[in-house]
């Protein structure tokens, strides 16, 4: 009697996402062992994900950061590259990075473009390692409004406790009359020449006049008392309950510091503050500081420390110290619902708050790919984030390395964790920055220096004429773990595959099949997708267009770039098949689209094959 054939519908492909940890020998179907340049949608559905087009032609040098920022009314985007900040300009996309003016550009020396930038009550500030806070003043009406945070200079000369003129570096950037802070004491002056600072009064509060070292700082008296001689150089900050955060001074790490209330200026007056964690986690440095549903969170390189009440600093208190496990990186904190995420060294965290006893559990959100993770943490910690929250989905990006994971926050896998996928580019398109923005949604600053927003389904670059796209496809590429056959002591005989997609045209569908742990393919076939389009998109009769043409393409792009457009064809299901031969026991499918486009998602994957001889 003739062996039936056996129809084995692999339906749950890819519904969990990438799985690097676990022995692909043993993971079930769900699991995918190479996801890249996909997303999965609500339905479980592998799909592409979107295409990354330029709307700011490249400047050369990769966007370090990005911030959307309420200008008296008008949302505006900022960016940042080598040693300056920019009002970006998207009506001007070949000069979008102006190069002059007061109110569009602000260049700060040793910057990198590694900023972190903070809005509060209708400033920008802007915090980077190693040089002094900067301000984007909107309310200004100077037409200068960028300036420092603070003016510092430094003493030319020691001084005594009696002086009442004292000789400085410059003063360049300080007003004519006012207080500076030298260490911890407080010195009014009523003039300024080039050098020096005239018509003091010592001791300006309570602390006593002091005698000063030569070469020390000499800051803007709004700034925290007992300034270290290198300045006042938070490397991060926040704006939350009611006033501007600080922490990562080069020359004192461990300090926090917060500004007086409503007054994101003054870290002097008022009740501002500063509280010093060596006593409370030992050696360690400050690298982010988050709120957290009424709590203050800061995070270290190797703990974490908690405080109470942050609305009122009188009454701040210690909640509970988290201990051996910080964050690598500032730029991977991102709040999710009631949870912050953040990279440790050991992954990918959730900071989750409980109710039984408002304590503070760690959950490692990467276990299903947790050695691969660490691995590139060890190679680079410098990581940019951004939660997209219609689509559910936290992307984190190693910028030197061009790796990309998405991690999607609407589905857990059975281990509880959100299922990954990963991203790649091409051409130094890799995501050097990233924001989500009410305005133009994902923005993704580059490493070639472009700026570009999440559409469409290939990748555009934008030549510096700011006219002239150029459109390149990507490549999905998904890999299947072993899929036994069934048969425990036979080999089975491998007859066809049939794949159901829904969308794609005119691209490429590579399959590849690996039979028995193998780790060369044992074939490979290449079929042309020509799905038939769904239905009418016409106001005029015509199949797939508004005015009766086939596709409408996008002004910038020539006809290659059809999904760009509005009226663009709807392809609906299509089933391909193709012949598999060769018999085996395990088999493991390898399937790469190519985008093209337009969009595409793999619906579900059949395999035939029936019973051969005993092995």
């Amino acid at each position: 009697m003739a062996k039936q054939i056996t129809y084995q519908p692999l339906s749950d492909i890819g519904l969990n996402g990438l799985n690097t940890q676990s022995n692909p020998a043993t993971l079930d179907s769900s699991f995918l062992t190479k996801a890249e340049n996909v997303v999965i949608r609500e339905s479980g559905r592998i799909a592409f994900r979107k295409g990354f087009k330029q709307k700011v032609a490249p400047s050369g040098a990769p966007i370090g950061s990005i911030i959307e920022h309420n200008d008296q009314g008008t949302l505006k985007i900022f960016a940042s590259h080598g040693t300056s900040i920019f009002t970006v300009d998207f009506t001007d996309t070949d000069a979008a990075f102006p190069s002059s003016g007061a109110n569009v550009k602000r260049t700060v020396a040793n910057s990198t473009g590694n900023w972190q930038f903070v809005n509060f009550n209708k400033r920008l500030h802007c915090f980077h390692a190693g040089v002094s806070p900067q301000r984007y003043d909107g309310s200004s009406d100077t037409g200068e409004r960028w300036s420092a945070h603070y003016n510092t200079t430094a003493l030319n000369g020691a001084i005594n406790n009696s002086v009442t003129t004292i000789t400085v570096d410059s003063t360049v950037g300080f007003p004519p009359n006012g207080r500076v802070i030298i260490e911890s004491e407080v010195i009014s002056y009523t003039g300024i020449t080039a050098t020096t600072f005239t018509g003091l009064t010592r001791s300006a509060t309570d602390a006593a006049a002091a005698s000063h070292a030569d070469n020390l700082a000499v800051v803007t008296a709004t700034a925290p008392a007992g300034v270290p001689a290198d300045g006042f150089n938070p490397s991060c900050g926040m704006g939350y309950y009611g006033r501007l955060w600080c922490g990562g001074v080069a020359s004192a790490p461990d300090i926090v510091y917060w500004s007086n209330l409503l007054d994101g200026d003054d870290w002097l007056g008022g009740d501002a503050g500063a509280i010093d964690l060596s006593t409370i986690w030992g050696t360690d440095e400050i690298v982010a500081i988050e709120p957290y549903f009424g709590k203050l969170i800061i995070f270290g390189k190797y703990n974490i420390v908690v405080y109470n009440s942050p609305t009122a600093v009188g009454s701040l208190a210690l909640d509970e110290v988290i201990r051996g496990v910080g964050c690598v990186s500032r730029d991977s904190i991102k709040a999710i619902g009631d949870d912050l995420v953040f990279c440790s060294s050991t992954g990918l965290r959730s900071l989750a708050r409980t109710t039984q006893n408002d304590k503070i559990p760690l959950q490692d959100l990467s276990v299903n790919i947790k050695d691969t993770l660490i691995r590139n943490i060890g190679q680079s910690t410098n990581i940019k984030s951004v939660y997209v929250e219609n689509e559910g989905i936290y992307i984190m990006t190693f910028p030197v390395l061009n790796i990309t994971y998405v991690f999607d926050f609407k589905h857990y896998t059975p281990n509880n964790a959100p299922r990954v996928t990963t991203w790649t580019f091409d051409n130094d398109r890799e995501p050097s920055s990233m924001a989500y923005t009410d305005t133009y949604g994902l923005l993704v600053g580059q490493k070639d220096g472009g700026l570009a927003g999440y559409e469409g389904y290939y990748d555009i670059d934008l030549a510096a004429n700011g006219t002239t796209f150029s459109s390149s496809s990507y490549t999905s590429n998904i890999e299947t773990t072993w899929v036994n056959l069934g048969e425990s002591i036979s080999s089975t005989l491998l007859k066809r595959l049939f794949i159901v997609l829904e969308g794609g045209s005119g691209a490429n569908l590579g399959v590849k099949w690996y039979k028995d742990y193998s780790p060369s393919p044992s074939e490979t076939t290449q079929i042309t997708l020509n799905p038939v389009t769904t239905g009418s998109t016409s106001l005029w009769g015509a199949n797939t267009s508004r005015y009766g043409t086939t596709t409408v393409t996008h002004t910038h792009v020539a006809a290659d770039h059809p999904s760009n457009s509005t009226y663009a064809p709807v392809f609906g299901l299509n089933e391909y098949k193709t012949p598999l031969t060769g018999s085996a026991k395990n088999l493991k499918l390898a399937i790469s689209i190519e985008s093209n486009g337009y969009d595409a998602s793999l619906q579900d994957l059949i395999l035939l094959h029936k019973q051969g001889k005993i092995r």
